[in-house]
């Protein structure tokens, strides 16, 4: 009876060690355990907006702003671009955030619900960059895990501002040594 409870109780740590996440913070895929990654972002968002967890920033009431900005989003659509309230149901610092991600539930095969949840994702990003970039720390492995499922997105989950380097910034820099040779040779 002892053998069995101990084999018993080593399946369930193996089973809960398998829902945790891996060193990067990503979450480990379960298959006994399915998860949406779309759902456990949503749910967070909405966590931020009701306080419940601490966006850690002044309390200045940041939750209408990024509403304002969830609602005035742009998503891919059926047949055109529709506004991102197709698939948010809530915004407010009352209610939290509540988004339809079952209109996404196929992204895997259906190409154009893949467009809608990445898009989904980049509003999501933008907003926070723009009215609570404090949040964006947290939001980001939330967003990345639900990245993962989402064929060919590209969207940049950390809603980092590219900087001046690379291959632009080395033309840049001959092109301003062209001029000041120009300008010493005239």
């Amino acid at each position: 009876m002892v053998r069995c409870m101990a084999v018993i109780l080593g399946l369930v740590a193996v089973a809960q060690a398998a829902t945790e996440y891996d060193a990067e913070h990503h979450a480990i895929y379960d298959p006994e355990h399915p998860t949406e990654p779309l759902d456990a972002a949503s749910q967070a968002v909405s966590s931020w907006l009701k306080e419940e967890v601490v966006v850690p920033r002044k309390k200045d009431g940041w939750q209408l702003p990024f509403c304002n900005c969830v609602r005035n989003s742009y998503i891919a659509s059926w047949f055109q671009y529709a506004s991102f309230m197709y698939v948010v149901d809530t915004c407010s610092a009352d209610d939290g955030f509540v988004m339809r991600t079952g209109h996404m539930q196929d992204r895997h095969v259906e190409p154009l619900q893949a467009m809608m949840a990445c898009d989904s994702l980049k509003a999501i990003s933008y907003c926070l960059s723009h009215e609570a970039p404090e949040a964006l720390s947290m939001w980001k492995p939330l967003c990345d895990d639900a990245h993962y499922t989402i064929p060919a997105c590209d969207v940049t989950c950390s809603a980092a501002v590219p900087v001046a380097g690379g291959r632009l910034a080395a033309l840049a820099v001959l092109a301003g040594v062209l001029a000041v040779a120009l300008v010493n040779v005239v």
